[in-house]
């Protein structure tokens, strides 16, 4: 599945001039180097601070592909173990093979998640251009009812499908609405009684 559009979340750029947690993001990436010690593998942000959609306990998600396991396990090991709270596991999730690294800087609390499958085709990012797209097109009393179910603990594909009425699992559901057109995603703001904020 291809990335829903080009969009600027694929260029850390964005976080410069973004808001004030963006930007102090953007700052801690570059001290600590965490994407030019992943460069080899298409790290690519994801996640709720880049849609500003975060809460204070919020990790950063850094999606990432890899060819042979073993070599990202050598990476993260050599760049991050001295790090708080390093540590690295292997799971299977959605049938792949799946690498998870976490460790903590003093501002932010980062998650490494590596599969063999380029990170626009993972099924978080696939997650947050429909989670964009729904934030793009409505009003702001839209992304502060996700903040709100946020902060009460609520995960964020959940708690869009609780704000928009959607029936099923989140995760499956979110994916399918990849597929649906922006008059689908408007149609289904405006039955839920948002208002839709002009191209």
């Amino acid at each position: 599945m291809q990335a829903l559009f080009s969009n600027p979340f694929q260029q850390f750029e964005f976080l410069q001039s973004g808001t004030p947690k963006q930007q102090e993001l953007a700052r801690d990436l570059e001290d600590w180097k965490i994407l030019k010690s992943l460069h080899g593998f298409k790290p690519t942000l994801a996640g709720t601070i880049p849609l500003d959609i975060d809460t204070d306990s919020s990790d950063v998600d850094i999606l990432v592909k890899f060819n042979i396991p073993a070599h990202l396990q050598k990476i993260c090991y050599a760049k991050f173990r001295n790090l708080p709270n390093y540590s690295f596991s292997e799971k299977t999730i959605a049938l792949r093979a799946t690498l998870i690294c976490r460790f903590e800087t003093k501002k932010f609390r980062y998650e490494i998640f590596g599969q063999s499958v380029e990170p626009t085709d993972q099924y978080a990012w696939i997650h947050m251009m429909v989670e964009n797209r729904f934030l793009t097109l409505a009003d702001l009393t839209f992304r502060e009812e996700i903040r709100s179910l946020k902060k009460q603990g609520i995960k964020t594909e959940p708690a869009f499908c609780k704000v928009l009425d959607l029936k099923g699992d989140p995760y499956k559901t979110l994916v399918q609405w990849s597929q649906k057109s922006d008059e689908e995603f408007r149609d289904l703001l405006l039955q839920r009684g948002y208002q839709i904020i002009p191209n």
